[in-house]
C-alpha cells in the first residue's frame, strides 16, 4: 500500500530502510566495475566537443551594431517602435519572413 500524501510505502513514514551490508557492499563494487569499464574520451577531445558545441549555439555578434545601440541608449536618442516589435513578434510567432 502506497501513502497518498508523500508517495512512500505505508509504514516508512520517512524512516530508514536497514540494507544488509554485504549486498550494499557487493551492489557499490558492481557500480565501480561498470564505471571502470566504459572508456572516458581524452581530455583534449572532450575539449574540443565542447568548444564545438558553444560555437554551435552561439548566435553571431555585430559588435559595430552592439555599441551603436549602446551609444544611442546612453545618449538618450534611442527610439523604440512598439508597432515595429510588434510586428517582428507576429513574424516570428506564425513564421512568416520579413519583406
Amino acid at each position: 500500500m502506497v501513502n497518498g500524501i508523500s508517495g512512500r510505502p505505508a509504514g516508512l513514514n520517512g524512516a530508514s530502510v536497514l540494507l544488509d551490508p554485504a549486498a550494499a557492499k557487493a551492489a557499490g563494487a558492481r557500480k565501480t566495475a561498470a564505471a571502470e569499464a566504459t572508456p572516458t574520451p581524452p581530455r583534449a577531445e572532450l575539449s574540443e566537443l565542447a568548444t564545438a558545441a558553444r560555437d554551435a549555439t552561439t548566435a553571431p555578434i555585430d559588435a559595430t551594431r552592439v555599441a551603436e545601440l549602446r551609444a544611442a541608449i546612453a545618449s538618450g536618442s534611442y527610439k523604440v517602435d512598439p508597432e515595429q516589435i510588434a510586428r517582428k513578434m507576429v513574424d516570428l510567432d506564425l513564421g512568416w519572413t520579413a519583406e
